[in-house]
Order: structure tokens, then sequence, then C-alpha cells
């Protein structure tokens, strides 16, 4: 681990008082892939966030494993949406203030409804963005919810 950067997600945890330590990665493909191998962790520890708009409720954010792919169906359900789908690029980094590869759950520009795989709650490490390409906050899976008021529920496809 290496000392903690300044994001707007440290700062964020940092003023709720949440334990979480820091690492980084010389950042080239901007994915939870790439995360895992460059810092030498099981695939299963790396989570990502992805930002979609639903047909009901307009943005919204979710958490998935880095290794799973985001059921566009389940979010929907749960979300209260018919559809959802991811938002392109440019109105991801408007809406949230990240780059795509450094878009964290914590200290976007808006708050928005956030939801987190199912498989997170429990787990005693898990790797997400700090908010900045190549660095990654390391957390326990309960301190993710709790901290993001996050939603869980079984988000990814089968």
């Amino acid at each position: 681990m290496t000392a903690k950067a300044a994001t707007n997600a440290t700062r964020v945890l940092d003023a709720m008082k949440v334990p979480y330590a820091t690492t980084t990665f010389a950042a080239a493909d901007f994915t939870g892939e790439e995360a895992a191998e460059k810092l030498g962790v099981p695939l299963d520890e790396v989570y990502k966030t992805l930002v979609l708009s639903g047909d009901r409720t307009g943005p919204l954010a979710a958490v998935v494993p880095a290794g799973a792919r985001l059921s566009l169906k389940k979010l929907a359900r749960v979300s209260g949406n018919k559809t959802v789908e991811l938002l392109p690029l440019p109105k991801m980094e408007s809406l949230t203030g990240y780059v795509k590869g450094g878009c964290s759950p914590f200290g976007m520009k808006r708050k928005l409804p956030l939801f987190v795989d199912a498989s997170a709650p429990g787990k005693p490490r898990i790797f997400c963005s700090a908010g900045q390409r190549g660095v990654q906050l390391v957390l326990a899976g309960d301190a993710l919810v709790s901290a993001s008021g996050a939603t869980p529920a079984d988000i990814v496809e089968d």
C-alpha cells in the first residue's frame, strides 16, 4: 500500500472517518483486469463503477466485480426502471467529474442512486477507484456499502 492520495473520493472517506488505504499502479488500459494484474490481487476483489441512465429515474451508478458483467435487466428492476443503459463517456465525465478508468463510487460531482453488487458486503477487502486513473481505494466491502449509501443487490449476469 502507498501513501494516501488526495482525491475527491479520499476526502469524502476522510470526512466520514472510514478506514481505507490507497494503492497505485501505472494505468494504461483503464480496466479492472489491468488493476488486478498490476496490483497482484484476485480479480474478484477489484470492483468497477459504471454510470448509467434509467428511463424513469435518470442517472444512477452501479459497482460490480471487474470480472463480471452488469445485468442491465437486474439493475433496471432493482432501481425502479424498465430499462437502463450505460451513459456515453462525455456525459459520464460531466456528471461525475471523473474520467474513464477513474470513476469512484465516492465524491462524484452529483450524488447518484448507487447500487453495489451483492457480492461486496462481507468481503474483507475490495479495491475500487479512488477517483484517479491508477489509484485504487482498498477497504472492506461493508465499509464501501455503508459509506457510499449504496443499495446492495444481485446486479450481475449469472
